[in-house]
């Protein structure tokens, strides 16, 4: 079944660090702008299709390296 990590950039190296530690560094990594709270819904909203479409290719390809939405 597919799979993978989503995190903001304020996490991402904690995100690559579980990866490791859990033993599975292959598991693609889809990497957000970091803050969700507190920016407007638009913004919110850019950011949920920009994830919804990257956990897409991410589920299709399997990527060994970070996704970062477009």
């Amino acid at each position: 079944m597919p799979a993978a990590l989503i995190t903001t950039t304020a996490f991402r190296g904690l995100a690559e660090s579980e990866r490791a530690t859990k033993g599975v560094p292959e598991l693609p990594l889809i990497v957000i702008d970091h803050p969700l709270g507190g920016v407007a819904l638009d913004t919110v909203a850019r950011r949920a299709l920009q994830t919804l479409e990257a956990l897409e290719v991410a589920a299709r390809t399997r990527p060994l390296r970070p996704v970062q939405p477009a």
